[in-house]
């Protein structure tokens, strides 16, 4: 890869303190997978932990919903961000410094303190660590795990819309039912005493009672259902980056 394009330098972890990524025109992922186009072997790294775009000469980083968050001198990534020279970015505990061929290099006053004593060693690169072989095999699983979070977040969603409407019809159905009770027992004021118990139960047992009960029912068991399918859909998300049978978490073997 051309020695113009900007790199990113690890400055922490110390076991990977020099580590040089090199970042070229397009979108790359960075995490500690076998997917990964850019990959540092860190445990707090997920596998497919962000990715950096270089479009027009700038270069841009975006979080993938990583368990421990990227960071841009000490603010958390919420959407794709632009890098300038100098910026340090943290990807989980892992430190790393950009920068731009022929640029200032100036480190911005947000950079942690304890980060200027340490060694900047650019001219070392560690292959065990860095891959950017096979980039089309590694865009095909980049782009099935962004469908397939995707498809939790839609699931999250419909799951959430229908546990508001489960428990609209759980209480409108109650509060129907209840009030058109009350009514025939004189609690509420506008109607006269109900005196025998079979003007209780047939109020009970009247359509409109019926039929909010039957709401109510029918709102109770969607609640049920919509709690299981938004626990389920937790669940997969919390496990994107460990399930080894998603194919981005796969192992697979580099010519």
């Amino acid at each position: 890869m051309s020695s113009d394009n900007p790199r990113l330098i690890v400055i922490h972890p110390s076991q990977l303190a020099g580590t040089v990524l090199s970042v070229g025109p397009g979108r790359w992922s960075l995490g500690r997978g076998h997917a990964a186009d850019l990959r540092l072997d860190d445990p707090h790294l997920s596998a497919l932990h962000a990715a950096l775009s270089q479009t027009d000469g700038r270069t841009s980083v975006e979080d993938l919903g990583s368990r421990n968050g990227t960071l841009v001198n000490g603010e958390p990534v919420r959407r794709s961000q632009v890098l300038h020279d100098g910026d340090v970015v943290q990807f989980g505990m892992v430190r790393v410094r950009y920068e731009v061929p022929g640029g200032t290099g100036l480190v911005p006053s947000a950079r942690p303190a304890q980060e200027q004593s340490v060694r900047f060693d650019v001219g070392r690169q560690a292959g065990s660590q860095i891959n950017n072989v096979g980039r089309d095999q590694h865009n095909h699983y980049f782009q099935q795990r962004e469908n397939f979070l995707r498809e939790i977040a839609a699931a999250r969603t419909r799951a959430r819309q229908l546990i508001y409407l489960s428990l609209a019809m759980m209480f409108g159905g109650s509060l129907v039912s209840t009030v058109y009770v009350l009514r025939f027992l004189d609690y509420l004021p506008s109607v006269g005493r109900a005196t025998k118990w079979s003007d209780v139960t047939g109020t009970l047992l009247s359509p409109v009672s019926l039929c909010a009960l039957a709401v109510a029912s029918v709102g109770n068991v969607l609640f049920w259902i919509a709690l299981i399918m938004h626990i389920v859909a937790a669940a997969r998300g919390r496990k994107v980056d460990i399930d080894p049978q998603h194919i981005w978490n796969a192992p697979t073997r580099r010519g």
